[in-house]
């Protein structure tokens, strides 16, 4: 089939929207519910759902999503937890993609080739390493390419012109520009770099271009959609899932997603 990104941003441009790209830790607050707030999202305008493997150093994240990733470990969270939560979102989803979003040392001490494959298996239609660099990502970038998963590249204010050149000839599925040369976390203001970032990113770029990393208001995500295909939502969720009990935690987080809208 044809790959679900790929369709997505396709039927997007055709009736003239931007996407909503949203960030679950996984197992935050328990596998189900994950699933849920999955589904539920989705009903709700989300375009995209990043399904986040918890890891005990994560480097690219801020407080928020560091905190959720240590409680997810806490609970017993891993890589084979987050291909159940997959199964369990696309028994009732076969539409809108998943990616993953994961350190490489955990994938590698997993396995490549066992990790796609069961990714594909689940349905998994993207990934995204955030501590790998292009030069040591064209092995996974292979095996993802022969089983029809997205690697997808994060682009950072700090990249140089022709270092985004060279990403943006093995972008595939999307482009993930980061709006600061810094940490994920909800802001109160959006970084004009950003906006220029994806204004170069752009000009070389075959593939749909998205913007994440402190984005959390309705007028942030309008500025975003002025230039980037789509915009990324992370920190800002999180801190509503982890601040919600079980009787609420979905319908404040959809409630959160149509806010946005």
């Amino acid at each position: 089939m044809t790959n679900r990104i790929k369709k997505t941003f396709e039927n997007l441009q055709l009736n003239d929207k931007k996407g909503i790209i949203l960030y679950l830790t996984t197992g935050i607050p328990d596998n189900e519910t994950t699933a849920e707030l999955a589904l539920e999202l989705f009903n709700s305008g989300a375009d995209i759902i990043e399904l986040g493997i918890p890891f005990s150093d994560p480097l690219a994240d801020g407080v928020t999503i560091q905190q959720s990733s240590q409680k997810a470990l806490e609970k017993g969270v891993n890589i084979d937890t987050c291909f159940d939560v997959c199964k369990m979102i696309r028994n009732k989803n076969d539409n809108n993609p998943i990616v993953l979003m994961g350190y490489f040392n955990p994938i590698l001490q997993y396995g490549l080739d066992e990790f796609i494959s069961k990714a594909k298996s689940c349905g998994v239609d993207g990934i995204i390493v955030p501590d790998l660099p292009l030069e040591e990502s064209l092995i996974l970038l292979e095996k993802c390419s022969s089983n029809d998963i997205n690697l997808i590249y994060l682009i950072a204010p700090t990249t140089s012109t022709e270092r985004i050149k060279e990403i943006c000839k093995n972008g595939d599925g999307f482009l993930y520009c980061v709006s600061v040369a810094g940490i994920t976390g909800a802001r109160a203001t959006l970084s004009a770099e950003g906006i220029n970032l994806v204004k170069e990113v752009k000009q070389y770029s075959t593939v749909p271009v998205a913007l994440g990393f402190g984005i959390s208001t309705k007028i942030h995500l309008a500025e975003v959609n002025k230039h980037a295909d789509a915009g990324i939502i992370g920190s800002a969720l999180v801190n509503i899932i982890s601040n919600s009990d079980e009787n609420t935690v979905v319908q404040n987080a959809t409630d959160f997603l149509k806010e946005l809208q």
